[in-house]
C-alpha cells in the first residue's frame, strides 16, 4: 500500500509539476543584478550652459579668464601724465646717481695717484666716500626699476620710486649739511626727489594703478 501511494518517478514528476506555481506574465522577467546597467544619469540644462565653449574664455587655475586685463575693471587706460613725468624724473634721478657714485670714485683714485703717499690717515674718509658711492648706486638701480614699473602701471613701482625718493632726500641734506658739494646740487636733487614723490600719489596715478575705487552712489 505505501508502495502504490509512492508511485513512479514520473508521477513524483508530475505532482511537482503539479504543485509548481505559474510564472506571473504581468511581472516581467527578472534581471540580474550583477549584469544590470545602471542608468545614465541626465545632466540638468544649467550645467550643459555653464560649460567651456570654443568662443568663451576658459578660466585659469586662479579662477579669471585668461583674457581679462591684468589692471582693475574700474582704473583708467591711459597713462595720466603725472605718472609720465615721474617715471622721467625717476630715469633723471637714476642718472644723477650714477654720476655721483662715479665721481666719488673717481675722486678716491685720484687721491690714491696724487695725494699724499702714505693714506692710512685718511681711511676713514676713503671708506665713507666708498660707503657713499655704493649707496649711491643703490638708489640709482631702485629709481630706474620704479621708473620703468611705475610706466607700466604697477604699484611695486611707485613703491620703489618712494623708498629712492626718501633717501635721496636724507642723502641731499646730508650732502648740504656736510658742504661736499654746492649748495646747489643738493637742492635741486631734493626738489626733483620730491617732485616725483607728489606726481606719484597724485589722484589721477593712484587710480590708474588701480589702487583707488572709483566714486560711489549714495
Amino acid at each position: 500500500m505505501a508502495k502504490g501511494s509512492a508511485g513512479t518517478p514520473q508521477q513524483r514528476d508530475a505532482h511537482e509539476l503539479a504543485r509548481t506555481p505559474q510564472a506571473n506574465p504581468y511581472r516581467g522577467t527578472l534581471l540580474d543584478p550583477f549584469a544590470a546597467k545602471p542608468l545614465p544619469i541626465a545632466k540638468p540644462a544649467a550645467a550643459a550652459a555653464s560649460r567651456p565653449t570654443a568662443a568663451s574664455p576658459r578660466p585659469t587655475h586662479s579662477g579669471r579668464p585668461t583674457d581679462r586685463p591684468a589692471v582693475a575693471p574700474w582704473a583708467p587706460t591711459t597713462m595720466p601724465a603725472p605718472a609720465t613725468i615721474a617715471g622721467v624724473l625717476g630715469f633723471l634721478l637714476s642718472l644723477a646717481m650714477v654720476l655721483f657714485g662715479i665721481s666719488l670714485l673717481a675722486l678716491l683714485a685720484l687721491q690714491s695717484d696724487y695725494g699724499a703717499p702714505d693714506r692710512s690717515f685718511y681711511r676713514g674718509a676713503d671708506s665713507g666716500s666708498v660707503v657713499l658711492a655704493l649707496i649711491d648706486f643703490a638708489l640709482a638701480i631702485g629709481c630706474a626699476v620704479g621708473a620703468i614699473l611705475l610706466l607700466g602701471g604697477r604699484v611695486l613701482g611707485r613703491v620703489s620710486c618712494t623708498v629712492s625718493g626718501w633717501l635721496i632726500l636724507c642723502l641731499s641734506a646730508f650732502w648740504y649739511l656736510r658742504g661736499h658739494a654746492g649748495a646747489t646740487v643738493p637742492l635741486v636733487v631734493a626738489l626733483a626727489a620730491g617732485a616725483m614723490l607728489l606726481l606719484s600719489y597724485q589722484r589721477s596715478v593712484t587710480r590708474w594703478l588701480g589702487v583707488l575705487l572709483p566714486a560711489q552712489p549714495d
